[in-house]
């Protein structure tokens, strides 16, 4: 089954996933929007990139998307909270149109499935958990081939840790339930039969 993922931002990574093959199979990338996109702009061109990535490598079974959170607003920007919104909205409008299953994982849900509960990242220059860096190091590790610009292969890192943990995925539209369950009881078949 091909599961298809995306790390929703300006630079929204995506990750298309054959189950069925080794994880160095992963097709991965990053959607850049123009540089000076205004957030309509940038809406327009993340629906058209995940409409030429549909087409491109198939329309996948399931969509998983890092879930956003609700609102913070204390020391984040604007930017750095709408843009996110801003592709999610236009991801979630093209896969509807497309009538393809989707549901999201919030970030700490994804790593305790990726890198197991008791995993510690490395600490970034400022003494933070760096996550992404974590999640580019265990790709590595799997053999997935990331994007070489290394200030956003962190980006399709992530997508690609939101497609191998499908499964921990939350639905919002219950008409995507029985295509969800489908999918999960075909995975369970799998794995009893291996």
């Amino acid at each position: 089954m091909i599961i298809a993922s995306f790390d929703p931002s300006k630079h929204t990574g995506y990750c298309w996933y054959d189950t069925s093959k080794h994880h160095s199979a992963i097709r991965c990338g990053v959607m850049e929007v123009p540089k000076g996109s205004d957030h309509y702009f940038t809406g327009d061109q993340i629906g058209l990139k995940v409409t030429r990535l549909i087409r491109e490598l198939g329309k996948p079974d399931f969509v998983v998307l890092e879930e956003q959170s609700l609102a913070k607003i204390g020391n984040t920007s604007a930017d750095a909270m709408l843009y996110p919104w801003i592709a999610t909205s236009a991801i979630v409008a093209t896969i509807s149109n497309f009538g393809i299953a989707y549901g999201t994982i919030p970030p700490a849900t994804w790593r305790k499935l990726f890198f197991g509960e008791r995993f510690q990242p490395p600490l970034d220059n400022k003494g933070k958990k760096d996550w992404k860096a974590a999640a580019v190091a265990e790709c590595e590790r799997l053999e997935i081939t990331l994007p070489a610009q290394k200030a956003i292969s962190h980006n399709a890192a992530e997508s690609c840790a939101l497609a191998i943990c499908w499964r921990g995925a939350k639905l919002h539209a219950r008409r995507y339930e029985p295509a969800f369950l489908a999918l999960l009881q075909r995975r369970n078949e799998r794995s009893a039969a291996a």
